[in-house]
């Protein structure tokens, strides 16, 4: 079975956060599932692709918390910038 998912986020600073998790593209972690991800009209668009429900969950999981992580990053230095 072919599972498929579409995530779009929309945010303030979608390209920042793109840049900060593209270098995670660039390394598989099983061929069981694959990731794209881009920046489409001021949201990160996440699509994913497994071979199992399993592998599904796992990989949002993991896929969603790296965004969550680099768009929190990105509002704390912008908050410090702010108060200097």
């Amino acid at each position: 079975m072919k599972l498929f998912s579409e995530s779009v986020i929309m945010m303030d600073d979608a390209e920042a956060v793109y840049r900060s998790i593209l270098p995670e593209l660039e390394t598989t972690v099983t061929d069981r599932s694959s990731v794209n991800v881009e920046v489409r009209n001021s949201s990160l668009v996440m699509c994913v692709s497994a071979d199992d429900i399993i592998s599904m969950r796992s990989t949002l999981n993991t896929w969603l918390r790296l965004v969550q992580i680099a768009h929190d990053v990105c509002v704390v230095s912008r908050n410090a910038c702010n108060g200097i």
